[in-house]
């Protein structure tokens, strides 16, 4: 990772702030020249740069151990997300729901011959956490709206995977979760970002199997923490509801809304967390 800083705190906040301005300036650039179609590519460039900020390396290929699998499972889950979105956009919602599933046992294909049940579970949970996320209409503010989800997900999950016993993922999720609020950022007034294959199979996908490696690998995740998360991709499905309770039309409150809801339960997974912790949490 990068270290700017004298302490291990200083250099992730730089680190972090690296992610958001230079997520900001790539998105700026591609909303002022570009077709939109490309800004599908900048969430799951974002995880991979967050990747390698985090491990300090690209893993070699064919890949061993959980970790090392993940950062390919990004790559070939964004070409493979960005390939079906021009060529077979009919099967995009389909791939994307089988994604997660294939991600679980490939990361978790060390626990097949001892607990396959939990390989099935993690799958399981991961197609609902895709197919809540994808859900609805589609449009540059829906867009959006997933994007700033996905953001919140992932600074949700990085005080989990802390819990987790992986500092790395920690770190690799806030970093994330920065670069994505760099991006989502120029888009909350006037979106012109689309969240396409590559968003979803390789950011979202991505950030699923980071989870698998947490819960399947270190099998060290808070359960009340991570149930709680969950609701990050519940609540917004009711963002509709409640702005029309408001009486909330304008573009910038209906995001604001959105992403309030899924925030708050991020919100609680994090005090989850840092009880769990105590004094002794890294921040």
């Amino acid at each position: 990772m990068l270290g700017f800083g004298n302490s291990p705190q200083e250099a992730l906040v730089s680190s972090l702030l690296v992610m958001a301005l230079v997520g900001f300036l790539a998105s700026s650039l591609m909303r002022w020249r570009g077709p939109a179609r490309l800004t599908d590519l900048l969430m799951p460039a974002a995880l991979l740069a967050a990747y390698w900020l985090a491990y300090n390396k690209v893993p070699t290929f064919p890949p061993v151990g959980a970790v090392n699998k993940v950062f390919y499972v990004i790559a070939f889950g964004t070409a493979i997300g960005f390939a079906a979105e021009i060529a077979a956009p009919r099967a995009l919602r389909l791939l994307a729901l089988l994604q997660p599933a294939a991600a679980a046992f490939y990361v978790g294909s060390p626990r097949l011959g001892i607990a396959s049940w939990e390989v099935v579970l993690a799958a399981a949970a991961g197609m609902a956490v895709m197919g809540m996320v994808l859900r609805g209409a589609t449009g540059a503010e829906d867009d959006v709206k997933r994007g700033g989800v996905v953001a919140v997900l992932a600074l949700g999950f990085a005080p989990i995977a802390l819990l987790g016993a992986s500092s790395s993922s920690f770190q690799l999720c806030l970093l994330f979760a920065g670069g994505c609020f760099g991006i989502m950022v120029i888009h909350a007034v006037k979106p012109a970002y689309r969240f396409g294959g590559a968003s979803a199979i390789g950011a979202l996908g991505g950030l699923i199997a980071i989870a698998d490696t947490v819960l399947l690998i270190t099998r060290k995740a808070d359960p009340i923490a991570l149930a709680v998360l969950a609701l990050c991709v519940v609540l917004p499905a009711l963002s509709e509801r409640t702005c029309r309770t408001l009486g909330v039309s304008l573009p910038f409150p209906r995001l604001f809304v959105h992403v309030i809801l899924a925030v708050v339960p991020a919100a609680a997974a994090f005090a989850v967390a840092f009880l769990d912790y105590g004094s002794s949490f890294p921040v």
